[in-house]
């Protein structure tokens, strides 16, 4: 999800084609299923539009219904809360993001590109777009459950970068991967305080990640 990024990148148009566009989805299905399917797409690229256009507050399941032309009713039938709205919206572009992690990280052929490529395409990402979903829901008034479902994400990119790691002949990938990812949440945060620009902020996260690397090593 990051590492190829450009500066007109857009978090809605990276998982290719949606369903949602200003107006109402875009369904064209030939059985119940493959209808439902359809639907709940629509919903969650509705969700996550009113989420990085308006916020947490915009997100209901009134505007939902507006924003797809469904009944109200009909959205209650994939979602249970709004916090279960959010929570599928970020569960939904997990698996994409570390796919493109694990791309990235493949066509590395030792540790120290491996971890730049690591450290290069979250910071990127966060720098070009999809930091405005965290920032939307950074004071959201989410539940423990929701909560502790996006926060189980924070751990998916670590456990990829271990699995590259171990690939390579790594002898310590899960205590690296944890430290790199660190090293990476705090490039994040320096960026959501505007404290350095992008570059710096890889530069100098890129070559603490890389001495980590090679220390554990």
């Amino acid at each position: 999800m990051w590492w190829l990024a450009r500066p007109d990148f857009d978090v809605r148009s990276w998982r290719g084609p949606s369903l949602y566009t200003s107006g109402v989805p875009r369904i064209d299905a030939d059985t119940v299923a493959e209808h439902r399917e359809q639907q709940h797409v629509a919903l969650l690229d509705a969700a996550e539009a009113l989420l990085l256009d308006d916020g947490f507050e915009a997100l209901t399941f009134r505007a939902l219904g507006e924003r797809t032309g469904l009944a109200r009713n009909s959205v209650y039938r994939y979602f249970s809360s709004r916090d279960d709205i959010v929570a599928q919206v970020c569960e939904r572009d997990l698996p994409y993001w570390l796919q493109e992690l694990r791309d990235a990280m493949a066509v590395a052929e030792n540790v120290d590109d491996t971890v730049t490529a690591f450290v290069g395409g979250q910071l990127r990402l966060v720098a070009t777009g999809h930091h405005r979903l965290a920032e939307a829901l950074g004071d959201a008034p989410l539940g423990p459950e929701a909560r502790s479902r996006i926060g189980a994400i924070a751990y998916k990119p670590a456990e990829v970068l271990e699995e590259r790691l171990r690939e390579l002949g790594h002898p310590r990938a899960e205590m690296t991967a944890q430290h790199v990812q660190g090293l990476v949440n705090t490039g994040v945060r320096m960026l959501h305080r505007k404290q350095a620009d992008l570059q710096t902020v890889i530069d100098e996260t890129t070559r603490s990640a890389r001495l980590v690397a090679r220390t554990d090593h």
